[in-house]
């Protein structure tokens, strides 16, 4: 049985295929599109690059599941939030009578599913916290024998999501998508009194708020769905913001100047996430946790609720915002039927790859010059090169989902030169002060990190503390308070990047590179070979590795690498 997931281009469009519950494939439309997160946008490319993967058509889905209940949003009366609208948007030149039956999965639902389903466990906790959903901002469930009950949920105007997008805002960063800019500025600061989140016998509660019969206002306009904060809490969280002396909206001042504040609002975060994870804990009665919602993006967050010790284990997806809930709304659906054997993922590689000859083709005719090594031989060259100070495009096997690059289209560089930071931001168009992330061998972890390593940094989504004796061995992935944000990397599931590392570490002592996302600013990480040389093209990179080839900008940069 095929099942179809979609996240419907608010943001984050993607498309995800199941067959019989198992994950075939994972798309972003953003990823095809070239549009950062896919704002307003359909995900019909992603749709097609689905089914091309797995060979067949939409004759051959059973169901199409939607991550949004559109009867029960608060737009349910526009034009477009209808069965009939939805379905003239999503496939227009479909007749409706040919199209597999739409099913209408509740957002948080479809969260906690694509955690709950993918995370490996019969029973869990299930935390779900973002913007919004339908109605609500954060919800608890429990997961237990292949279903999911639904056991509290906060209304938007508690959401945690917008409370730290405003509070990213209130530093002049983006609203929607700056968080993860403020959760970086953070660690530059020490907490203060008086931020308007606080932790408490019900979770948590944004004190200034409580009032849940004010229902959120969002606007006439279809597209503002979950991008819209409710009225009421902007006015009221804005005014506790400015009870943080001296701390108005940015102007002209340097984010730097804003450090105190960011690392207040973090900590707020950190304690609100605790109390849901203790009162989950409590109501689900489950030794493992797994949580979904674009606030698990906050690995500082995250990280300290996996220190906490209230679960035995703590999972996120990787790929838990909402270019997830395609991936969930299709479990749900797909669990109301037999066979449903749902794929639990210790990778993140669900996107398409290219092959060796489409690397070349894309090399042709650019001026660029390239030679085939090898999968035995290309990581030795290639960390020869990073250990003399040169930054690598690294794209090879199929795409990582999610907005952390594993592996798959990074950019690595050497963690033991501070300079690296700063080329890579100034390469990249971003902030000097934000920071940039280790890949580690998984077996080596120890030697750089204080104690075990959460689990989600097996997708870069926990931050863990260097080892004091480390931090000068790793200094360009170390963060100005001991921290860094690691991906461990596993020989089985990525051999072409653990032996990069590898052979990095024979040739330094460190089993560990510098990783960031292979983009430049304001666009979305590379997918295919073209994007990966056009990137190249555009930027300050100083080699690029495509499949099994080496790419360069002259004979002579080639020779002096491979002889």
């Amino acid at each position: 049985m095929y099942v179809l997931g979609l996240n419907t281009g608010v943001h984050d469009s993607s498309a995800a295929l199941l067959r019989d519950g198992a994950l075939c494939q994972l798309v972003e439309q953003e990823r095809l599109s070239r549009r950062k997160h896919a704002v307003f946008q359909t995900p019909r490319e992603a749709i097609q690059a689905c089914l091309d993967a797995e060979g067949i058509t939409l004759s051959s889905v059973d169901a199409i599941a939607v991550g949004w209940d559109i009867g029960s949003t608060p737009l349910r009366g526009s034009r477009r939030f209808t069965s009939e609208g939805m379905r003239a948007w999503l496939f227009p030149d479909e007749p409706p009578g040919s199209l597999p039956p739409l099913r209408w999965v509740s957002h948080h639902l479809a969260h906690a599913a694509s955690a709950y389903y993918s995370g490996g466990a019969d029973r869990a906790a299930v935390i779900v916290v973002d913007g919004a959903g339908e109605t609500q901002a954060s919800s608890l469930y429990r997961g237990a024998g292949g279903k999911l009950e639904l056991l509290r949920e906060w209304p938007i105007t508690q959401s945690l999501g917008f409370y730290y997008g405003l509070a990213a805002e209130w530093v002049g960063l983006d609203l929607h998508f700056g968080a993860g800019k403020l959760m970086g500025l953070a660690a530059y600061g020490r907490r203060r009194d008086g931020a308007s989140l606080h932790r408490c016998a019900s979770g948590y509660e944004i004190a200034a708020t409580r009032d849940d019969g004010d229902q959120p206002r969002l606007g006439a306009d279809p597209r503002k769905l979950g991008l819209d904060v409710p009225h009421t809490m902007v006015a009221a969280v804005r005014e506790e913001f400015a009870g943080l002396y001296p701390y108005l909206p940015r102007a002209g001042e340097d984010a730097i100047s804003y450090a105190d504040f960011a690392a207040t609002i973090q900590e707020a975060l950190n304690d609100a996430l605790y109390g849901l994870a203790a009162e989950a804990r409590q109501l689900a009665d489950a030794p493992d946790l797994v949580v979904a919602g674009g606030v698990a993006m906050n690995c500082s967050a995250i990280g300290r609720l996996a220190r906490t010790g209230i679960f035995d284990r703590v999972y996120v997806p990787p790929v838990p915002t909402d270019a997830g809930v395609s991936l969930g709304a299709a479990l749900v659906v797909a669990a109301e039927h037999d066979p449903f054997v749902p794929t639990a993922i210790t990778h993140a590689y669900w996107s398409d790859g290219f092959t060796v000859d489409s690397a070349a083709a894309a090399v042709a005719g650019t001026g660029l010059v390239s030679r085939r090594l090898g999968a035995d031989r290309l990581p030795a060259v290639a960390a020869a090169a990073v250990a003399e100070g040169r930054i690598v495009g690294w794209a090879r096997g199929r795409a990582e989902i999610g907005q952390r690059a594993l592996g798959a289209r990074s950019i690595v560089a050497d963690p033991r030169d501070r300079h690296s930071l700063e080329r890579l931001n100034r390469l990249k168009g971003r902030e000097m002060w934000r920071p940039v992330a280790p890949s580690v061998l998984a077996e080596h972890a120890g030697e750089l990190f204080d104690g075990p390593v959460p689990e989600p940094a097996r997708f870069m989504l926990s931050a863990t503390q260097v080892r004091p004796d480390a931090r000068r061995r790793v200094p360009a992935v170390t963060h100005v308070d001991g921290s860094a944000r690691p991906q461990l990397v596993e020989r089985a599931t990525n051999p072409g990047y653990w032996h990069l590392i590898d052979e990095f570490r024979a040739l330094t002592g460190i089993p560990a590179v510098v990783n960031t996302s292979f983009n430049l600013a304001d666009e979305p990480i590379v997918y295919t070979a073209a994007n990966a040389v056009a990137t190249y093209l555009r930027s300050d990179l100083d080699l690029l590795v495509l499949d099994d080839l080496l790419v360069a900008r002259s004979e002579m940069d080639l020779s002096a690498l491979c002889g």
